[in-house]
């Protein structure tokens, strides 16, 4: 399993409605993509990517493309690794209290 994470991306106005479903066609056959929504409300689509190389270079790819206005990244943190950190925090801090 590799980073997983979803990009929210707006497309540019120019962008009319076959051009749209051609670009979700293309970025669902990208290996790294597992699932691409368009959606209604600030961004035009979500897409949910799972790649071996780091998220930023998928990110990279994809703003490349002439029909990206705006790309933004959610990265996927596993309940554990984030449980972990703030247990170390606390623990660090319970420590120096006790100084």
């Amino acid at each position: 399993m590799g980073t997983r994470a979803y990009f929210l991306v707006n497309v540019v106005d120019e962008v009319n409605q076959q051009e749209f479903v051609r670009i979700l066609r293309e970025l669902e056959e990208m290996l790294e993509v597992d699932f691409v929504d368009p959606v209604v409300g600030e961004w035009d689509m979500v897409v949910m990517i799972e790649a071996p190389i780091t998220v930023e270079a998928v990110a990279r790819k994809i703003k490349e493309q002439a029909w990206v206005k705006e790309l933004t990244t959610l990265k996927i943190v596993s309940l554990f690794e984030r449980h972990r950190a703030s247990k170390k925090e606390l623990l660090a801090a319970l420590q120096h209290k006790g100084e």
